[in-house]
């Protein structure tokens, strides 16, 4: 009796170790396979790779109230990271009103500084940094001045390749701007 419990003992301990080895086995195979992904995402002679690079924007137009609101934001980013994009674009926003009869329409424009994170599935994180050059007149003397209002963006979205869409808050918002009355923003976009 005591034979067999010293064999079903040695016979359970190499159970024990072959479980755990594959498991071991299992773990390297999937870090070997992590480590083959981000090597085949990095190039060792480190030239640009235009493989790596995603173009989008956002457009946008509305029209009420006798009003006209169109924007244009080609953007173009570069994967520095199989998850993680840097880029950079422009913001173009054409405005436009009558009032009282009389037409008022500007411009706006400005850079944009992007990074963005995927998360886990289609859901990403995004932070944004736009300089906004906009043309602001005073009530008062009806002199109008073009000034840069420095926006930055955080939030998150949801989409891949093709349509996405962003909830933002602007950290910079002033309250006193005649550029933007809200400090969040809903966008939808699109990125290849």
């Amino acid at each position: 009796m005591k034979k067999h419990s010293i064999l079903l003992f040695i016979l359970t301990l190499a159970t024990f170790s072959s479980f755990g080895q594959r498991k071991l086995q299992q773990l390297d195979e999937e870090e070997a396979k992590k480590q083959e992904q981000l090597k085949a995402y990095e190039k060792k002679d480190n030239k640009f790779d235009t493989d790596k690079l995603v173009y989008g924007g956002n457009v946008g137009i509305s029209f009420s109230g006798g009003g006209t609101y169109i924007l244009a934001q080609p953007m173009v980013g570069y994967k520095v990271l199989p998850k993680t994009i840097l880029g950079t674009g422009f913001t173009y926003v054409y405005q436009s009103i009558t009032f009282n009869n009389v037409k008022y329409s500007t411009s706006a424009y400005g850079p944009i500084l992007f990074a963005r994170q995927n998360l886990f599935g289609q859901i990403f994180a995004h932070g944004e940094y736009q300089p906004i050059n906009y043309e602001r007149t005073s009530s008062a003397s009806l002199k109008s001045e073009r000034i840069w209002s420095n926006q930055l963006f955080v939030g998150g979205g949801l989409g891949g390749n093709g349509v996405q869409v962003y909830v933002l808050y602007n950290l910079l918002y002033d309250e006193n701007s005649f550029y933007s009355t809200s400090p969040w923003y809903i966008r939808v976009g699109f990125m290849f």
